[in-house]
């Protein structure tokens, strides 16, 4: 069979036969929280918060900050905060956000009612905070 004298439906039809003999190729779903970390780590923007930290002259370990650098340290603490909030904080009500922050990067992570699977994901670079409260 010479594939160059094929017609495109012919040739849509022999991708389609190849298709189902090597499932491997066949594309599989992403899990949907690897989908949250993904649509995070895409959006989120590194290159203005970067630009906030050269301006600030703030560094890690003495160390000038990258791009690559914030995102490999965003996907470690969002990983955390979402090991953190199905394994030692689940106790917690399932509403709190656990937290893992460092070097101005917070992630926080929620899980559902039942507290086996993360629902919610958070990104932040936090520049200033303040709270307060009353204790009764």
């Amino acid at each position: 069979m010479n594939i160059q004298n094929l017609n495109p439906q012919e040739l849509e039809q022999l991708q389609t036969l190849l298709n189902k003999m090597n499932p491997s190729s066949q594309p599989t779903e992403i899990d949907p929280v690897e989908k949250m970390m993904e649509n995070i780590l895409e959006n989120f923007d590194f290159k203005q918060t970067q630009r906030a930290m050269d301006l600030l002259d703030w560094k890690w370990r003495g160390e000038y900050v990258t791009e690559d650098m914030l995102k490999e340290e965003a996907e470690r603490l969002l990983r955390g905060a979402m090991k953190s909030r199905l394994g030692e904080f689940k106790d917690i009500n399932h509403e709190v956000g656990i937290l893992n922050g460092t070097g101005g990067l917070e992630a926080k992570a929620w899980c559902d009612e039942s507290k086996t699977k993360i629902v919610g994901l958070q990104l932040d670079f936090i520049l200033n905070s303040w709270d307060d409260s009353i204790e009764e």
